[in-house]
């Protein structure tokens, strides 16, 4: 009996620990999302998007020219994500995730080169639907840190 009630509690707290429903579970979303989307691999950002945002997805994609994808994979490194905090309660199903962004492309503007940014950080906005944390952009995400590189 011993036993199985110890497993029974291990049980438990392995499935609490891999509940996607969580706040650290948004957390995980949104570094697999950033990831994805600051190397340019939008098909699988989109896995962790709600779909409503494909829109801004496409929108990003389809303003990549030839020559932006030159200089992409000129990029010895790859961009990385780090939470830096959130700002969900336990039990909220909407919240907002800021992250770090390191090494990542920043596509130039209309006359503007393109640039690899040292580091950058961007507010995330959550959404938590049928148990699980999604990315809902609301446009394309802004570096928050007026950053002169």
């Amino acid at each position: 009996m011993k036993y199985l009630l110890t497993f029974l509690s291990f049980l438990l707290v392995g499935c609490q620990l891999f509940d996607e429903g969580t706040p650290d579970a948004a957390e995980n979303t949104v570094t697999s999302w950033a990831d994805a989307y600051f190397n340019y691999d939008y098909e699988e950002a989109l896995k962790y998007t709600t779909p409503e945002s494909e829109k801004w997805i496409r929108f990003a994609a389809s303003n990549i020219t030839e020559k932006d994808v030159d200089f992409i994979r000129q990029q010895g490194n790859k961009a990385s994500a780090e939470v830096q905090s959130r700002q969900i309660a336990e039990g909220d199903t909407i919240g907002t995730v800021d992250i770090r962004v390191s090494n990542y492309v920043q596509l130039g503007a209309i006359g503007k080169e393109n640039k690899v940014v040292n580091e950058g950080i961007f507010s995330i906005r959550v959404v938590k639907r049928s148990g699980k944390w999604q990315v809902r952009m609301e446009a394309l995400p802004r570096n928050e840190r007026q950053n002169r590189d």
